[in-house]
């Protein structure tokens, strides 16, 4: 009571960026934080988000419901080039991919081609324009947060020797799906003051098992089975 909080876009770079030069008082980020920063900054991991390939949905890819790690690290990669080399008709893939600085390209990238090894594309500088850009572009694929999913896109599992595992919550908790990354609340040094009131109140029960179970494509922490300590 008494407060009131300010919000801005920028990508998760920006975030950590704005928060260790003092800009902001919290700094949101997908990712964790650098090593260069990492001594002045405190992280508070206040939330889970899992990642998907999403895809223009169409004849082309009707029947792909599930790609490997190793396709879509070769689709991404520039290897493989038309619907029809990963089971789908003749049409050729257009990859679009997220500008760097973002944390969404930072952890699809690292989790399925093992860094920014992307291949040169067109690029979206945020996930709401990326969405309406894969409706429109017949054969489109990228990556975006379960938070953008959408009807009209094709998400796409993961294929395995185990079988096809479908990017959802409990897949994402039990570690059996593995595209997913912390939600970061950043602060220079220790929160203090209205920040620390804030992040606590983000972390508490009440929030984690009340509201944020309400808000599409993220999970508590407080239900993932597994950890991680870097992206």
């Amino acid at each position: 009571k008494g407060s009131s909080i300010e919000l801005s876009a920028g990508g998760s770079k920006k975030g950590l960026a704005d928060v260790a030069s003092g800009a902001v008082q919290i700094g949101n980020s997908d990712i964790f934080a650098p090593e260069d920063l990492k001594g002045q900054l405190v992280d508070h991991r206040v939330a889970v988000v899992g990642f998907a390939a999403m895809a223009n949905k169409g004849p082309h890819n009707e029947h792909v419901a599930a790609l490997s790690l190793s396709d879509l690290a070769k689709i991404f990669a520039g290897t493989i080039k038309d619907w029809k080399e990963v089971g789908g008709q003749a049409q050729p893939i257009v990859v679009i991919n997220r500008a760097p600085g973002s944390g969404t390209r930072t952890v699809f990238g690292n989790a399925v081609l093992g860094g920014d090894k992307f291949m040169e594309s067109k690029t979206e500088d945020n996930s709401g324009a990326l969405v309406d850009k894969l409706k429109q572009t017949k054969g489109a694929i990228s990556y975006l947060a379960l938070s953008f999913k959408d009807d009209a896109l094709a998400t796409l599992a993961l294929k395995g020797d185990a079988g096809v595992v479908e990017p959802s919550p409990e897949n994402i908790a039990s570690g059996a799906y593995p595209i997913w990354a912390y939600e970061h609340m950043y602060t220079k040094g220790e929160a203090t003051g209205a920040s620390k009131e804030f992040i606590d109140y983000v972390l508490s029960d009440e929030f984690q098992n009340g509201p944020l179970t309400k808000v599409k494509g993220f999970i508590s922490v407080k239900a993932m089975k597994v950890t991680k300590d870097k992206d």
